[in-house]
């Protein structure tokens, strides 16, 4: 294995004791100096080389030679259709399909809701696998093609069994009072069966959908652009607002089809919808930009917390200490992606990237990592947090998906000589969303830009900590408002 030393960022090579005092905890802010040894030998894990990065490429896995005739704005249009479907959907199934199991297949509201949340805890957690298979193997335009298929498949399914009354208990003599008693004719195990999978395979279809659409857009802009962050802060605006109308339309378009056309056209719309968004994207497949996968990333975080463990008595002042290894070259060992520098956060990691005589010339991957890789662990490890604190917003989120449906039928909905429908309930988040944001950049962001200097009013950050912290006094007003409530 040839390699070559990197001059150290402090300058010159420095002895173990040296390095040692630097690293010492009585010192902890200090940059570590160590120096690097690049490998011109690059490791794969399982034995298969790492193909990804952050170089765009054309869907036939090439370098693209001109990008000016690739991405960019109009080649994001085109994936936005694909997230304001697939979330029409989420949203109008999570609404309507507990009305549907009550009114036409004549389930109680208690099991309805919860198979409306075991679709929505399905659509969730199946976007780890998606996630998962996008970065490791697939890439995200084919996970998003596979799973959108599989979405439009589920759809349609439940359009079926809304439309033909093969798949629907019999309707005759099921008045509205026997509706509520419970007399009517339940449907039967294997109608629900037929129903229950045809909604989970459509959760599961958000599993491509829910995690790649997003970065797949991102993907469209040129990282070396100086408008880069600006253009990337503009489209993630657009793509939750291409979100919220998603939604808006569920709650509102739908819920009038299925009041006024029935259920087999309130869900056929659905997957109309679905249908028309997988063509517009299959239509600007020639101008999207691809970024190849790159190997599975949880194997690489595996690979630096057991080399890391492996290597937890190894002194940074032994003898046999060569140095922190990385590969040559201005990338990583993921072909294509950048370097990452070395930080002092999380110290007992950079073990894993000790390179010692012992090591030899071919080391196990899972014995001494890259740099680079283990600061994407270290980031990983700081982006934990931002996740942990959404945990239980989502969870209120679910739930208000199904309870409002549930509650708004034992309340008097009419406004005026307006009545309306219960499944629309939901729809008010929409519109706060829509008026929020409108206060937000007309007012919020002068007012607060003028104390922080900040362009945009408050980082991301800080407007995630807002956004929690107004959550938190929502949640806790529903709380004392149901209370009340419920005591009078």
């Amino acid at each position: 294995m040839g390699s070559r030393e990197i001059k150290s960022p402090e300058g010159g090579i420095e002895t173990p004791a040296s390095l040692e005092e630097r690293y010492s905890d009585t010192n902890p802010r200090k940059k570590l100096g160590f120096y690097f040894i690049e490998s011109d030998d690059r490791r794969t894990a399982f034995g298969r080389g790492y193909t990804g990065g952050t170089t765009p490429v054309n869907i036939r896995g090439k370098p693209i030679a001109d990008l000016s005739k690739t991405g960019g704005w109009f080649a994001a249009f085109f994936i936005f259709g694909n997230e304001m479907a697939e979330r029409m959907a989420y949203f109008g199934l999570s609404v309507n399909m507990v009305a549907f199991m009550f009114y036409v297949m004549h389930r109680p509201f208690s099991s309805s809701s919860n198979a409306v949340n075991n679709f929505l805890g399905i659509s969730q957690a199946s976007s780890v696998l998606g996630g998962f298979l996008a970065d490791a193997y697939l890439g995200r335009y084919w996970t998003i093609a596979i799973f959108t298929t599989i979405y439009l498949a589920g759809l349609t399914g439940i359009t079926l069994c809304a439309t033909m009354d093969t798949f629907k208990p019999n309707q005759d003599q099921c008045s509205q009072i026997s509706l509520l008693l419970g007399n009517c004719e339940p449907a039967k195990s294997w109608q629900m069966l037929y129903l229950y999978s045809v909604l989970y395979l459509t959760g599961f279809g958000a599993a491509g959908i829910r995690p790649c659409v997003s970065s797949f857009g991102a993907d469209q802009f040129d990282e070396t652009s100086p408008d880069y962050k600006s253009h990337l802060d503009r489209f993630f605006n657009f793509f939750y607002l291409s979100v919220t109308i998603g939604a808006i339309i569920a709650f509102t378009a739908v819920v009038y089809i299925q009041m006024e056309l029935g259920w087999g056209l309130a869900f056929g719309s659905l997957a109309i919808a679905m249908g028309i968004s997988n063509f517009v994207f299959f239509l600007g497949t020639p101008l999207y930009r691809h970024r190849l996968p790159g190997g599975s990333p949880l194997t690489r975080v595996a690979q630096v917390l057991v080399a890391a463990y492996r290597k937890r008595k190894a002194s940074f002042s032994s003898s046999e200490l060569i140095g922190l290894y990385e590969v040559p070259g201005k990338h990583s060992a993921v072909k294509g992606s950048r370097k990452i520098d070395h930080t002092n956060d999380f110290r007992c990691l950079d073990k894993a990237a000790l390179q010692l005589k012992e090591d030899g010339v071919d080391p196990s991957p899972w014995r001494l990592c890259t740099v680079t890789q283990v600061e994407e662990v270290k980031i990983l490890l700081k982006l934990i947090p931002v996740p942990a604190c959404t945990i239980m917003l989502s969870v209120v989120l679910t739930e208000y998906l199904t309870l409002s449906v549930q509650q708004a039928y034992t309340l008097n909905t009419h406004m005026g000589h307006l009545k309306l429908p219960v499944t629309c309930m939901p729809v008010f988040p929409g519109l706060s969303i829509f008026l929020i944001l409108s206060l937000y950049y007309s007012t919020f962001v002068p007012l607060s830009r003028r104390i922080t200097g900040h362009p945009h009013g408050a980082s991301q950050l800080q407007r995630v900590g807002i956004g929690l912290a107004v959550s938190i006094l929502s949640v806790a007003w529903a709380a004392i408002f149901e209370s009340t409530a419920s005591l009078a």
